[in-house]
Protein backbone atom coordinates (compact mmCIF):
# COMPACT_ATOMS: atom_id res chain seq x y z
CA UNK A 1 0.00 0.00 0.00
CA UNK A 2 1.27 3.46 -0.89
CA UNK A 3 2.31 5.79 1.90
CA UNK A 4 -0.14 8.48 3.00
CA UNK A 5 1.42 11.96 3.10
CA UNK A 6 0.22 15.53 3.72
CA UNK A 7 -1.43 17.08 0.67
CA UNK A 8 1.00 19.85 -0.34
CA UNK A 9 2.70 20.96 -3.56
CA UNK A 10 5.23 18.16 -2.94
CA UNK A 11 2.57 15.69 -4.11
CA UNK A 12 3.47 16.88 -7.60
CA UNK A 13 1.53 18.58 -10.36
CA UNK A 14 2.18 16.15 -13.20
CA UNK A 15 -1.19 14.40 -13.30
CA UNK A 16 -0.77 12.42 -10.08
CA UNK A 17 -3.55 9.99 -9.19
CA UNK A 18 -4.54 9.01 -5.69
CA UNK A 19 -6.88 9.36 -2.71
CA UNK A 20 -7.32 12.90 -1.43
CA UNK A 21 -8.76 12.81 2.10
CA UNK A 22 -10.40 16.03 3.29
CA UNK A 23 -12.84 16.82 6.12
CA UNK A 24 -15.68 15.85 3.75
CA UNK A 25 -14.21 12.40 3.12
CA UNK A 26 -11.85 10.54 0.79
CA UNK A 27 -11.95 11.26 -2.95
CA UNK A 28 -10.28 9.29 -5.75
CA UNK A 29 -8.82 12.07 -7.88
CA UNK A 30 -6.20 13.27 -10.29
CA UNK A 31 -4.21 16.04 -8.61
CA UNK A 32 -3.77 18.53 -11.44
CA UNK A 33 -1.86 21.57 -10.15
CA UNK A 34 -1.23 23.94 -7.22
CA UNK A 35 -1.87 27.68 -7.30
CA UNK A 36 -1.56 30.18 -4.45
CA UNK A 37 -1.51 27.47 -1.80
CA UNK A 38 -4.56 25.65 -3.16
CA UNK A 39 -4.47 22.32 -4.96
CA UNK A 40 -6.77 21.64 -7.89
CA UNK A 41 -7.82 18.01 -8.25
CA UNK A 42 -10.33 16.43 -10.61
CA UNK A 43 -12.71 13.83 -9.18
CA UNK A 44 -12.68 10.43 -10.86
CA UNK A 45 -16.27 10.06 -9.68
CA UNK A 46 -17.94 12.91 -11.54
CA UNK A 47 -15.22 15.05 -13.13
CA UNK A 48 -15.84 17.91 -10.73
CA UNK A 49 -13.05 20.19 -9.55
CA UNK A 50 -11.93 19.88 -5.92
CA UNK A 51 -10.11 22.92 -4.55
CA UNK A 52 -8.21 22.03 -1.37
CA UNK A 53 -5.83 24.14 0.74
CA UNK A 54 -2.35 22.67 0.32
CA UNK A 55 -1.48 23.28 3.97
CA UNK A 56 -0.96 19.66 4.94
CA UNK A 57 -4.28 19.31 6.77
CA UNK A 58 -5.63 17.09 3.98
CA UNK A 59 -3.79 13.88 3.12
CA UNK A 60 -2.73 12.18 -0.08
CA UNK A 61 -2.26 8.48 -0.88
CA UNK A 62 -0.87 7.87 -4.38
CA UNK A 63 -2.43 5.24 -6.63
CA UNK A 64 -0.93 4.10 -9.96
CA UNK A 65 -2.82 5.81 -12.83
CA UNK A 66 -4.08 2.61 -14.44
CA UNK A 67 -5.26 1.21 -11.10
CA UNK A 68 -6.96 4.49 -10.14
CA UNK A 69 -8.86 4.54 -13.43
CA UNK A 70 -9.79 0.87 -13.02
CA UNK A 71 -11.23 1.64 -9.58
CA UNK A 72 -13.23 4.47 -11.16
CA UNK A 73 -14.46 2.31 -14.04
CA UNK A 74 -12.79 4.33 -16.79
CA UNK A 75 -10.00 3.47 -19.25
CA UNK A 76 -6.45 4.09 -18.15
CA UNK A 77 -4.83 7.26 -19.50
CA UNK A 78 -2.62 7.02 -22.56
CA UNK A 79 0.88 8.44 -22.15
CA UNK A 80 3.52 9.60 -24.58
CA UNK A 81 6.32 7.30 -23.51
CA UNK A 82 6.83 4.23 -21.37
CA UNK A 83 6.96 5.91 -17.95
CA UNK A 84 3.76 6.56 -15.99
CA UNK A 85 4.98 10.09 -15.35
CA UNK A 86 5.34 10.84 -19.07
CA UNK A 87 3.10 13.53 -20.49
CA UNK A 88 -0.44 12.34 -21.10
CA UNK A 89 -1.68 12.21 -24.69
CA UNK A 90 -5.02 13.62 -23.52
CA UNK A 91 -4.71 16.21 -20.71
CA UNK A 92 -8.49 16.04 -20.18
CA UNK A 93 -8.72 12.24 -19.99
CA UNK A 94 -10.52 12.23 -16.63
CA UNK A 95 -13.07 14.89 -17.56
CA UNK A 96 -13.75 13.23 -20.91
CA UNK A 97 -14.67 9.95 -19.18
CA UNK A 98 -16.40 11.28 -16.07
CA UNK A 99 -17.93 14.74 -16.57
CA UNK A 100 -21.22 15.11 -18.45
CA UNK A 101 -20.91 18.91 -18.17
CA UNK A 102 -17.47 18.84 -19.79
CA UNK A 103 -18.81 16.75 -22.69
CA UNK A 104 -21.84 19.01 -23.01
CA UNK A 105 -19.81 22.21 -23.33
CA UNK A 106 -17.37 20.67 -25.81
CA UNK A 107 -20.24 19.33 -27.92
CA UNK A 108 -22.09 22.67 -27.91
CA UNK A 109 -18.96 24.53 -28.99
CA UNK A 110 -18.20 22.16 -31.86
CA UNK A 111 -21.77 21.63 -33.07
CA UNK A 112 -22.65 25.33 -33.11
CA UNK A 113 -19.21 26.78 -33.93
CA UNK A 114 -19.18 28.79 -30.71
CA UNK A 115 -15.89 30.61 -30.03
CA UNK A 116 -14.02 30.18 -26.77
CA UNK A 117 -10.42 30.36 -25.61
CA UNK A 118 -8.04 31.51 -28.35
CA UNK A 119 -10.89 31.24 -30.83
CA UNK A 120 -12.74 33.93 -28.89
CA UNK A 121 -9.95 36.40 -29.53
CA UNK A 122 -9.94 35.45 -33.21
CA UNK A 123 -13.74 35.86 -33.36
CA UNK A 124 -13.51 39.33 -31.82
CA UNK A 125 -10.93 40.26 -34.47
CA UNK A 126 -13.14 38.91 -37.26
CA UNK A 127 -10.47 36.34 -38.09
CA UNK A 128 -12.04 33.09 -36.87
CA UNK A 129 -13.03 30.48 -39.46
CA UNK A 130 -15.49 28.67 -37.18
CA UNK A 131 -13.23 25.66 -36.52
CA UNK A 132 -10.85 24.69 -33.75
CA UNK A 133 -8.03 23.51 -36.01
CA UNK A 134 -4.47 24.74 -35.94
CA UNK A 135 -3.75 27.23 -33.13
CA UNK A 136 -7.33 26.84 -31.84
CA UNK A 137 -7.04 23.09 -31.24
CA UNK A 138 -8.42 21.84 -27.86
CA UNK A 139 -9.87 25.20 -26.95
CA UNK A 140 -13.40 23.88 -26.26
CA UNK A 141 -11.85 21.40 -23.81
CA UNK A 142 -9.85 24.15 -22.12
CA UNK A 143 -12.99 26.29 -21.88
CA UNK A 144 -15.02 23.41 -20.41
CA UNK A 145 -12.34 22.65 -17.80
CA UNK A 146 -12.25 26.34 -16.85
CA UNK A 147 -16.03 26.34 -16.37
CA UNK A 148 -15.82 23.30 -14.08
CA UNK A 149 -13.09 24.93 -11.99
CA UNK A 150 -15.07 28.18 -11.83
CA UNK A 151 -18.12 26.31 -10.53
CA UNK A 152 -16.01 24.97 -7.65
CA UNK A 153 -14.93 28.52 -6.83
CA UNK A 154 -18.35 30.18 -7.05
CA UNK A 155 -21.04 27.50 -6.54
CA UNK A 156 -23.05 29.18 -9.33
CA UNK A 157 -25.06 27.22 -11.91
CA UNK A 158 -23.35 25.78 -15.00
CA UNK A 159 -25.34 28.18 -17.19
CA UNK A 160 -24.28 31.22 -15.17
CA UNK A 161 -20.67 30.13 -15.04
CA UNK A 162 -20.44 29.27 -18.73
CA UNK A 163 -21.66 32.73 -19.71
CA UNK A 164 -19.31 34.36 -17.20
CA UNK A 165 -16.39 32.37 -18.63
CA UNK A 166 -17.30 33.46 -22.16
CA UNK A 167 -17.18 37.09 -21.06
CA UNK A 168 -13.88 36.60 -19.22
CA UNK A 169 -12.26 35.05 -22.28
CA UNK A 170 -12.98 38.15 -24.36
CA UNK A 171 -10.41 40.01 -22.22
CA UNK A 172 -12.82 42.94 -22.41
CA UNK A 173 -14.36 44.76 -19.47
CA UNK A 174 -17.68 46.42 -18.67
CA UNK A 175 -20.25 47.10 -21.35
CA UNK A 176 -17.84 46.16 -24.13
CA UNK A 177 -18.15 42.50 -23.12
CA UNK A 178 -21.77 42.42 -21.90
CA UNK A 179 -23.35 41.61 -25.27
CA UNK A 180 -20.72 39.12 -26.45
CA UNK A 181 -22.53 35.93 -25.29
CA UNK A 182 -25.56 36.88 -27.39
CA UNK A 183 -23.52 38.08 -30.35
CA UNK A 184 -21.30 35.00 -30.56
CA UNK A 185 -24.13 32.48 -30.01
CA UNK A 186 -23.46 31.12 -26.53
CA UNK A 187 -26.52 32.79 -25.00
CA UNK A 188 -28.79 31.07 -27.54
CA UNK A 189 -27.73 27.53 -26.55
CA UNK A 190 -27.11 27.94 -22.83
CA UNK A 191 -30.58 26.61 -22.01
CA UNK A 192 -29.66 23.28 -23.62
CA UNK A 193 -27.12 22.49 -20.92
CA UNK A 194 -29.37 20.58 -18.43
CA UNK A 195 -30.84 18.23 -21.04
CA UNK A 196 -27.48 17.61 -22.69
CA UNK A 197 -25.88 16.93 -19.31
CA UNK A 198 -28.55 14.30 -18.64
CA UNK A 199 -27.87 12.67 -22.01
CA UNK A 200 -24.12 12.49 -21.44
CA UNK A 201 -24.56 11.29 -17.83
CA UNK A 202 -26.51 8.28 -19.09
CA UNK A 203 -23.87 7.59 -21.73
CA UNK A 204 -21.04 7.78 -19.21
CA UNK A 205 -22.89 5.39 -16.87
CA UNK A 206 -23.15 2.87 -19.71
CA UNK A 207 -19.48 3.32 -20.58
CA UNK A 208 -18.41 2.78 -16.97
CA UNK A 209 -20.49 -0.37 -16.70
CA UNK A 210 -18.94 -1.74 -19.89
CA UNK A 211 -15.41 -0.79 -18.73
CA UNK A 212 -15.88 -2.50 -15.36
CA UNK A 213 -17.12 -5.65 -17.11
CA UNK A 214 -14.09 -5.60 -19.38
CA UNK A 215 -11.72 -5.05 -16.45
CA UNK A 216 -13.32 -7.93 -14.53
CA UNK A 217 -13.04 -10.22 -17.54
CA UNK A 218 -9.37 -9.32 -17.86
CA UNK A 219 -8.76 -10.06 -14.19
CA UNK A 220 -10.55 -13.40 -14.46
CA UNK A 221 -8.44 -14.32 -17.49
CA UNK A 222 -5.21 -13.51 -15.62
CA UNK A 223 -6.30 -15.69 -12.69
CA UNK A 224 -6.95 -18.60 -15.05
CA UNK A 225 -3.47 -18.22 -16.49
Amino acid sequence: MSKTVPYTWKVGVDNAFGYLTRPDGAHLVESRRFLSGVGLAVSLSDGGALLTPADGKATWQPVPPVRACELAGIPGPGVDGAAETARRTDPFHVERHTSPLFLTLVALAHENALPCGHAMRAWLAGAWDGTFDGPYLEQPETFAASVIERIARTNATPQEVALAQVVEETLLVGSAAADVPAQCGWAAVIGEIPARVGHFAARLDRDRSAQRSADQAGSDQLELM
